[in-house]
């Protein structure tokens, strides 16, 4: 798939078509069955419980994120989705919009512990515009988020071009298994599909007992993900030498998502995990709310796709 610069007003996106795939989920290892489908304008992204009576929904957004260890959790009632960063990740890193996600089961199937299998699927779909123009904050200050004592920290701050970049500086300590990485990149599409799609959930080979003691991947193998002892991965080679922080970029951009637009700025994150993206997908949130009108701009897109 290809995109090109447009200097047209940006307009709002679906699935040019169904997308379908199943596989188990990470933490529970249900055999899950999702659904992708096209979605007016305005929808937004919502997961609908196809295995619960009434086939309840819950819409992506901040309103609906359940505090979870380890994972990004939505819940509106008895329905629950959990562990859909990476398939938020894949929906706002290839900018489609609006889009309706079936699941019969509570959890995201895994794959193969990255987003590169939800890119492929909807690369084969396509994605199309539709009439409406897109949702987009534009920050015009510094945004900032912190846990932890300020040990885990992030900013969004106005940037020059009209996309998202982001740089991620990982640091576990000098005595960690996976050494301190940064990256710093503008999350077009291409970037997106190219650069971080395929990093891969990774974990210490020292937590895996206290995981599965909390019943979390019982089922998994060290093929399922990047399992890190002090000599390197478990029967896994890494896709990139910095694939770590490939990763920790990809479910920043999940989580951003939960702010229901698209953003424009460059965030600057330290050590952060789940809860702290949460809190700046909040933070833009209200920030957009806090706007007359609400949404502060309807943007020019610096990476819209060509139709597939």
């Amino acid at each position: 798939m290809e995109y090109s610069e447009s200097s047209a007003v940006c307009r709002q996106t679906t699935l040019s078509g169904p997308v379908e795939f199943r596989g188990k989920s990470l933490f529970h290892g249900y055999d899950t069955r999702v659904r992708l489908l096209p979605a007016e304008a305005d929808t937004g992204v919502v997961f609908c419980r196809t295995d619960l009576a009434g086939r309840p929904e819950v819409r992506a957004n901040v309103w609906s994120v359940c505090k979870e260890p380890r994972r990004t959790v939505i819940m509106d009632g008895e329905a629950r989705v959990e562990t859909i960063e990476h398939l938020m990740a894949v929906l706002a890193g290839m900018q489609v919009d609006n889009c309706r996600v079936e699941i019969d089961s509570p959890e995201v199937p895994a794959c193969d512990g990255s987003c590169r299998t939800f890119c492929d699927a909807i690369g084969e779909a396509g994605v199309e515009e539709l009439g409406a123009q897109v949702q987009c904050f534009v920050a015009r200050s510094r945004h900032s988020v912190r846990e932890d004592s300020g040990r885990q920290q992030q900013e969004l701050r106005p940037y020059l071009h009209r996309c998202l970049a982001v740089t991620y500086h990982l640091d576990y300590g000098s005595r960690a298994l996976i050494p301190p990485q940064q990256l710093s990149t503008e999350l077009t599409p291409d970037v997106f599909v190219r650069d971080i799609a395929a990093a891969r959930t990774f974990v210490l080979e020292s937590e895996i007992k206290g995981l599965q003691k909390m019943g979390f991947g019982r089922h998994l193998s060290a093929q399922d993900l990047v399992v890190m002892t002090p000599e390197g991965p478990i029967d896994n080679q890494l896709r990139w030498e910095d694939e770590f922080v490939r990763h920790k970029i990809l479910d920043l951009v999940g989580d951003l998502a939960l702010c229901g637009m698209r953003v424009q700025g460059h965030i600057s994150a330290l050590r952060t995990g789940h809860h702290v993206n949460q809190l700046m997908a909040g933070e833009v949130r209200s920030a957009a709310d806090r706007q007359n009108p609400p949404i502060l701009e309807q943007g020019r897109n610096s990476g819209l796709r060509e139709a597939a």
